[in-house]
């Protein structure tokens, strides 16, 4: 498709009626912006084709904006690096810090995915699987970052400025408005709020709210739902550490490296701290979880005031005496085999990989134990099956009956549910709202929230929609 000059079109490539591979562009002055290059995660053929069949000729783009370091908004840069992206990609600094462990890890994982298919097309007689992109493209793309502070500005080219706004969702994500104009004329205010954080969120402060905004590319994740209070995660995180405990278990917690791992420190941290748990062993066994934490400790300047205050209180909130980082197999083996109470935090939070499928393997089917549940649980997922109840499930191709308690916390989403979606629209009150980043359910029951009480004109957009803004 050729950018079209002395127009403003907005295009919806990814992340529309879905939660994963977030990308959208904008064309202005006959010039290509993108706002994320997400990988977008589900069935491997089709999860396959998605990512290494781009909806633009990377040469062709300028500019990438990228709202957080989340993979389903950042993980699909090394593929447009590899395929010959070379303009500038603007972030905040927390971002291009986290970008770099994150990239990494998801590079390795495609690495590792191509080496094990292999071994059975080598024995078929068939070609070999080549990764989606690999360490050196992920190392390519790294140099292409450019950080800003929130409320910093980005030119991205004639007639298009950006501002990173707060978005209250994880370490460093920001919200983002462009200011646009074509032939000398201004045409209005595109905001994208999403991934839109919560109020009350601990670590990070609230979401901010954007200003004369005309259109606004809204998510709606959670367009039916109303969480749990933020405010609530710590008392429920007491209360189920408190019966696991006292049954002698394990408290296993699969858990986002990005964040997630991080919130779950730090409410032990002030729990033990007021005296509400009893001090146990925490581990973390998650070499990605550590790296992410070392950041963390650096960007204490993006944080709130009780984060503040819980430091004056306990010292090192994000490295407690009671937290064990673990990095070894062997580490790891250790905790698996071993029957004494204790809290493991590991990934990956949706349990598709990574060392939680070890413990759950060998933990799931004793009653003592408490697998909890602390993050968005996508479909076909073994997380997912965990929380629908299912009473026997697969883990590394074997069959395990689930004896062990399973909780969710819904009181941990770092998303803003529907009453915070339509709070939101109704401080900023944009001309039309497009919804985006959310099952089709969620979405269509926004959308009539947002109606019904007349706020802003609503669209929902398909995949590969375009709509001219001027």
């Amino acid at each position: 498709m050729t950018a079209t000059n002395h127009k403003i079109r907005l295009t919806f490539w990814g992340g529309v009626d879905t939660v994963t591979g977030s990308l959208h562009e904008i064309e202005i002055n006959g010039r290509r912006i993108v706002r994320d290059c997400g990988l977008f995660q589900g069935r491997r053929t089709e999860a396959r084709r998605i990512n290494s069949e781009l909806p633009a000729p990377p040469a062709d783009v300028g500019h990438i904006v990228l709202s957080h370091a989340h993979i389903d908004h950042c993980g699909n840069l090394p593929t447009w690096a590899r395929q010959g992206f070379r303009g500038a990609i603007h972030a905040t600094t927390a971002t291009v810090a986290l970008c770099d462990v994150m990239l990494h890890d998801a590079a390795h994982i495609q690495e590792q995915d191509a080496a094990y298919l292999n071994q059975k097309t080598n024995r078929q007689g068939l070609p070999p699987i080549e990764p989606l992109y690999t360490a050196a493209d992920a190392d390519r793309v790294m140099g292409l970052f450019r950080g800003y502070h929130y409320g910093g500005t980005a030119e991205l080219g004639p007639g298009a400025l950006v501002t990173f706004i707060e978005a209250g969702h994880i370490l460093g994500a920001a919200l983002n408005v462009f200011d646009l104009e074509t032939d000398g004329h201004r045409h209005g205010r595109l905001g994208f709020a999403f991934d839109l954080g919560r109020h009350g969120l601990p670590l990070i402060r609230d979401p901010d709210y954007m200003e004369q905004v005309d259109d606004l590319v809204l998510e709606s994740t959670y367009g039916e739902r109303v969480h749990s209070r933020a405010e609530d995660a710590a008392d429920q995180l007491a209360t189920v550490v408190h019966r696991t405990l006292d049954r002698g278990g394990k408290v296993i917690i699969p858990s986002f490296a990005l964040e997630r791992a991080q919130e779950v420190i730090y409410h032990l941290a002030q729990l033990f701290a007021d005296g509400r748990l009893p001090e146990t062993t925490v581990y973390v066994d998650s070499p990605m979880a550590a790296a992410v934490t070392r950041i963390f400790e650096r960007s204490e300047h993006y944080f709130d005031k009780a984060f503040a205050e819980l430091s004056e209180r306990v010292g090192r909130v994000m490295r407690p005496p009671f937290v064990t980082f673990t990095s070894s197999v062997e580490e790891s083996k250790a905790i698996t085999a071993s029957d004494a109470p204790c809290i493991v935090i590991s990934a990956s939070g949706m349990c598709e990989y990574g060392r939680i499928l070890h413990h759950l393997k060998h933990g799931i089917e004793n009653p003592r134990n408490t697998v909890v549940l602390v993050g968005y649980q996508a479909v076909h997922t073994l997380g997912r099956r965990l929380a629908e109840g299912e009473r026997r499930v697969r883990i590394f191709g074997d069959w395990f009956r689930r004896r062990a308690e399973v909780v969710q916390l819904d009181a941990f989403s770092a998303h803003a549910d529907r009453n915070d979606l339509i709070d939101y629209v109704e401080r900023v009150r944009p001309r039309r709202t497009w919804l985006v980043h959310g099952e089709p359910s969620a979405r269509a029951a926004l959308a009539e929230a947002l109606r019904e009480r007349r706020l802003t004109e609503v669209f929902l957009p398909e995949k590969g929609d375009s709509v001219d803004l001027a």
